[in-house]
């Protein structure tokens, strides 16, 4: 029996060595596992920080490569990536404007606590992040943008030149991005290139003088003073005077006084059957007035810097009638004549691409045009219909006949307080994610950086 115990316990002994001798690289190998797991997570979370850091720089409205890369180095700096590795280095980040693209390469190093055992302290990790702007095809964009008077209101003309600059500048990435504005009112703005076309009819200058006189009422009576008018619905201070006698005047100081009023390439409505139409351009032709109603309206371009100084050069006047901005939106993503920078949609579709209209406004629709001389006023005055019902309906039948064409509409009201109008214009959007209220200045910069965003499709693409 003692004998046996011996080699009982010699054979104990044995099998304790042989498992401590055995444990080790088990231990280790579990331990690697670990440290492994560690790694895939840092790799994880280092791929999701170059993801986040691509996205904010390919989603940027800044305009320069210092600028874009400063935001996605913020978003790195921000987003805990520095607390699972050792060491974080950026590698590269890469702002490829011509094609669209920016990328965040990463490199890091993850400590390892059961590695060191075996002399290895650090596993490195690289990562990379590509994103692409825009969508597989071209674009072509019109910005239709309300100029009424009612835009000089607390400078929102001011607050709408930063957020379609900025609209411009996150979209217009590559030649085969083009864009068009159309600043509109009652009347459009062509612009004098446009004066030999047969489409249009330019009136003969209007020369001649008139006798002017400083004159008096000194027998006028049941005289009253208005002292608030009102401009496209927005008040201002006047003195007007009106008398139920005015007696007979008197006259002093006469001058004659010269005029000249020549077609400044400004042009109003075509007859009543094409108040939503741009059918036969020729017959009727668009008939021009004697005077400049804003800024030309730019034509697409994929020249950046010529749609920006369009924007910027944009002045507030006129009355608002928003079928004016629908009608030459659509003329201009039209190939046909008048205007005809635009491919066909049958040819932007095979390519991959889309036709978009922006249409923003701020007020309902004031005025509506008198036939036969096209002459802007009050809906109700012309047998139209009651207040802006017969503008509204023509806002309504265009933006039906527009999205039928395949053309996207997206829609914004800036400070519109009126029920009926936002509801038009919601309906006009081509589905209700493209429809945008805002309220303030801050909310109209937000709603086309979103609109920029929608359109510029970013996706990661590495």
């Amino acid at each position: 029996m003692g004998v046996l115990k011996r080699l009982l316990g010699s054979a104990s002994g044995n099998v304790a060595m042989t498992f401590a001798i055995a444990v080790v690289p088990i231990l280790l190998g579990i331990g690697a596992a670990v440290d492994m797991i560690r790694v895939n997570n840092a790799e994880s979370v280092l791929q999701a920080a170059a993801d986040a850091a691509a996205l904010a720089g390919g989603a940027s409205t800044k305009t320069t490569d210092a600028e874009i890369i400063e935001i996605a180095s913020q978003y790195l700096g921000a987003n805990g990536a520095s607390t699972v590795v050792e060491t974080l280095d950026v590698e590269d980040l890469i702002n490829d404007s011509a094609n669209g693209k920016f990328s965040v390469t990463l490199q890091g190093k993850v400590k390892t606590t059961f590695l060191a055992l075996a002399g290895i302290d650090t596993v490195d990790i690289g990562v990379n992040s590509q994103v692409a702007r825009g969508s597989s095809g071209p674009l072509e964009l019109v910005l239709a943008l309300d100029t009424t008077y009612s835009m000089s209101e607390n400078d929102k003309i001011g607050t709408l030149k930063t957020a379609a600059t900025s609209l411009v500048n996150s979209i217009m990435t590559s030649s085969s991005v083009k864009v068009g504005v159309v600043p509109f009112a009652d009347h459009q703005q062509l612009g004098m290139a446009y004066s030999g076309k047969s489409w249009l009819n330019v009136p003969p200058p209007d020369v001649g003088s008139y006798p002017s006189c400083t004159t008096n009422y000194p027998d006028k009576s049941g005289c009253t003073i208005q002292t608030t008018c009102y401009a496209d619905g927005v008040p201002y201070s006047c003195s007007n005077e009106s008398c139920t006698d005015w007696g007979d005047p008197e006259y002093s100081n006469c001058t004659t006084v010269n005029y000249s009023y020549e077609f400044d390439g400004c042009v109003q409505s075509r007859p009543q059957d094409y108040h939503d139409s741009i059918s036969d351009p020729n017959s009727p032709q668009y008939p021009g007035v004697r005077w400049r109603c804003n800024v030309d309206l730019r034509e697409l371009t994929a020249v950046k810097a010529d749609v920006i100084s369009t924007i910027n050069s944009m002045w507030t006047t006129g009355n608002t009638y928003i079928p004016s901005g629908l009608i030459w939106g659509w003329n201009m993503l039209t190939p046909e004549e008048p205007l005809t920078a635009a491919e066909s949609q049958a040819s932007i579709v095979a390519k991959g691409g889309q036709k978009v209209l922006v249409l923003m406004t701020d007020g309902v629709n004031t005025v509506a045009p008198q036939d036969p001389d096209g002459y802007f006023g009050n809906p109700e005055d012309f047998g139209y219909g009651a207040g802006p019902g017969y503008a509204n309906g023509l806002t309504t039948s265009l933006c039906g006949k527009i999205k039928d064409s395949g053309t996207v509409i997206y829609s914004v009201l800036f400070d519109v307080d009126d029920a009926v109008t936002e509801s038009m214009l919601r309906d006009c959007a081509t589905d209700p994610a493209k429809s945008f209220v805002a309220d303030d200045a801050g909310e109209l910069v937000a709603a086309f950086a979103n609109i920029g965003v929608s359109l510029t499709q970013l996706r990661l693409v590495k």
